[in-house]
């Protein structure tokens, strides 16, 4: 039996735990029969989340960054109360960010802990969800299995009094003499299998003596607050307060990752320097009390590396094709709607085409007419009956968006005259809503279980982008009128 290609490469990022450079990892791809260019390995790799890129060009994994890495927490009395330790955040940023923390199995003593499901105040739960961001925390906890059945959109994206938790059953600990203070020391033992190995460490029994490892824990916690505040510093908000840990704990394992280390969760209720700070619609660590900027020394050289908080600006994006899923759903739209015009289709993607040489925007057509052709063919328009008009909607909003963000990018201006707040929100829309379409294109099934609340998401976009475009198109035709010269 052939193993597809995607399956190896896939197996291959989330077990492989010594470095690689690219010429391994192309190796690696020939010996499967997938060909490549160096610069593509390099694209694919850099644009990875299950990938470290290193100073030297070599590469490691999650799982090697993180397999072995001490971390801890300490189960508080309502957890020891039901017999329980919550998972929640506290194993971020150590093992797969793709998976609900329920997924999480734990060891001790090498056997298998066994889950249970707890209830607790909303308000108690959501502490424990803090790091996903305030604006997912609720989506994660009533994703948790032992909720099923809360819908969360007739409930208005708001939690119950009361929530069930799954979590990992103490009862073996307690046995071997675990009480109220005692720290869990927790380290991955398989990243791909998610499973956590952890074991038992006493507190102190004199609650006013200082022993050494009191001392270490202090430096710990020291130390973490000055990484993280010159984290931000250095590459900015990245994409979610998990990528900003892992990057951190992944670079400095060797000074946090040590057997006498703080928990992160507790960091965040004793420092009075970091935060969670609003970035555009979502929730970043920042420094306390100051605003999260879209743009900052860590992408000012080079806008398009930014890590996700500018989708365009300032670089000439449009030389290149978007991808293939907004062109087919741009197509099956047209279709859904008895259309046919290549060149509307052509000029919604690109609002600047005629920076396009004539002979691309040719080619460009024809592919257009040729991927509608194939399109059409096998198009069913009883199955697109609920799917057409969400993604239409969609559409829609893309095209405002993202004649914005073309605009912007043609005028070429210093990013810093945009108000921040508004520039960030434009792009997280800008990437929401293709991730939407795209999930619209390759996994119609998840959204048409989720329809309601997918438009109630295009609506919330929408809204905010209304909230937003009028402060950037105010300075954006400001700098238009700055161009020009009276002679």
């Amino acid at each position: 039996m052939k193993i597809p290609a995607d399956f190896v490469v896939r197996q291959f990022l989330r077990t492989y735990l010594d470095a690689f450079s690219i010429d391994e990892f192309r190796v690696m791809l020939n010996r499967i029969g997938v060909k490549n260019t160096k610069e593509e390995c390099v694209e694919f790799l850099d644009s990875d989340e299950s990938v470290f890129a290193l100073a030297n060009g070599m590469y490691i994994t999650r799982a090697s960054a993180f397999t072995g890495k001490y971390f801890s927490f300490k189960p508080s009395r309502k957890e020891i109360e039901q017999g329980m330790f919550i998972i929640g955040h506290r194993c971020m940023p150590f093992v797969d960010p793709d998976i609900l923390s329920c997924a999480i199995q734990f060891r001790y003593k090498g056997k298998l802990l066994s889950t249970c499901v707890g209830e607790y105040d909303s308000s108690f739960a959501l502490e424990h969800y803090t790091l996903y961001g305030e604006e997912f925390s609720t989506q994660y906890i009533a994703a948790d299995p032992a909720n099923a059945g809360l819908d969360l959109a007739a409930l208005d994206f708001s939690l119950p009094p009361k929530v069930n938790l799954t979590g990992i059953n103490m009862e073996p600990l307690f046995q071997d003499g675990f009480t109220l203070g005692d720290r869990l020391l927790c380290r991955v033992v398989n990243w791909d299998e998610n499973i956590v190995e952890v074991s038992i460490l006493r507190r102190n029994q004199s609650p006013f003596q200082m022993t050494l490892s009191d001392v270490g824990r202090e430096n710990w916690y020291k130390l973490l607050e000055t990484i993280l505040e010159q984290s931000f510093d250095a590459i900015g908000p990245t994409r979610s307060i998990e990528e900003q840990l892992a990057i951190v704990f992944a670079d400095r394992h060797a000074e946090l990752c040590i057997r006498n280390c703080g928990s992160i969760e507790k960091l965040f209720s004793r420092t009075k320097k970091i935060d969670f700070e609003l970035f555009g619609v979502e929730t970043r660590l920042w420094h306390k009390g100051q605003d999260v900027p879209a743009v900052g020394r860590w992408n000012s050289r080079n806008l398009q590396e930014a890590a996700d908080c500018i989708p365009s600006f300032g670089t000439e994006i449009l030389a290149e094709p978007l991808p293939q899923f907004m062109l087919d759903s741009c197509i099956r739209d047209q279709i859904y709607k008895g259309e046919k015009d290549f060149e509307k289709i052509f000029h919604d993607l690109y609002p600047n085409f005629y920076r396009f040489p004539a002979a691309q925007q040719k080619l460009m057509l024809l592919n257009i007419k040729s991927r509608h052709d194939i399109l059409s063919r096998r198009y069913n328009r009883f199955a697109d009956f609920n799917l057409g008009p969400i993604r239409h909607k969609a559409l829609e909003l893309f095209v405002t968006v993202n004649d914005l963000v073309c605009a912007i990018d043609m005028a070429g201006t210093d990013l810093t005259r945009y108000p921040q707040q508004q520039l960030v929100i434009l792009s997280q829309i800008f990437g929401h809503v293709m991730r939407l379409i795209d999930s619209m294109e390759n996994e119609p099934a998840a959204i048409l279980n989720e329809i309601n609340e997918v438009d109630l998401s295009i609506e919330g976009m929408s809204l905010n982008f209304e909230g937003i475009c009028g402060d950037l198109k105010r300075v954006l035709e400001s700098e238009a009128r700055n161009g020009f010269s009276v002679i």
